[in-house]
């Protein structure tokens, strides 16, 4: 052994046989705080992202298919070959589904596995809201809202939010095994 690592390891000897010392109690309580906020996230800040995320989504989603004759942009209307095809009632309720599909899946790939873990508490009462908005928001821009298609509508974002969120999460969790585990 050299002079070098006979020092190390005396250093090291020394270290172990030291008295344990605890960190400060203010130190400890703050780390303590900042996990315990990190592992479960305010559900109102949760929501806040989850609104975010769904308003520029929406941008997208709206630029294809409008939603109670609102469109983003004029790109694409998918809602004129739904209603071909499945009469109104139906289109309502497959682009509800559509609306919130892509919103739900854009959370599966975006938020924290805590904050999904905090909004899949009670994801149905988000997805009512965000549709309660939602539809605030196309009524404010001049919609015309009758019950039966709303309540269509409703239940297929309701249908498609669940799903697409669940979908998005299971492969950003396939995903992240395969990269992590080689799975």
């Amino acid at each position: 052994m050299t002079w070098e690592d006979e020092k190390l390891n005396r250093d090291f000897a020394d270290f172990l046989s030291a008295p344990a010392t605890p960190p400060p109690a203010e130190l400890s309580e703050k780390i303590l705080a900042r996990v315990k906020r990190e592992l479960s996230p305010p559900r109102a800040q949760v929501f806040l992202k989850v609104l975010g995320i769904h308003s520029v989504v929406s941008l997208f989603s709206l630029s294809i298919c409008s939603q109670f004759g609102i469109q983003s942009f004029a790109l694409y209307d998918a809602m004129n070959v739904f209603m071909k095809f499945m009469g109104h009632a139906y289109c309502m309720a497959l682009c509800g589904f559509l609306y919130f599909a892509v919103s739900a899946l854009a959370l599966g790939f975006l938020l924290t596995p805590e904050e999904i873990r905090s909004i899949r508490k009670d994801f149905y009462a988000q997805l009512l809201v965000l549709s309660g908005v939602s539809l605030g928001v196309f009524v404010c821009l001049g919609a015309q809202v009758l019950v039966l298609p709303t309540v269509l509508w409703i239940g297929g974002t309701m249908i498609g939010g669940f799903g697409a969120l669940e979908l998005g999460w299971r492969v950003r969790s396939k995903f992240r095994q395969r990269l992590i585990y080689g799975i």
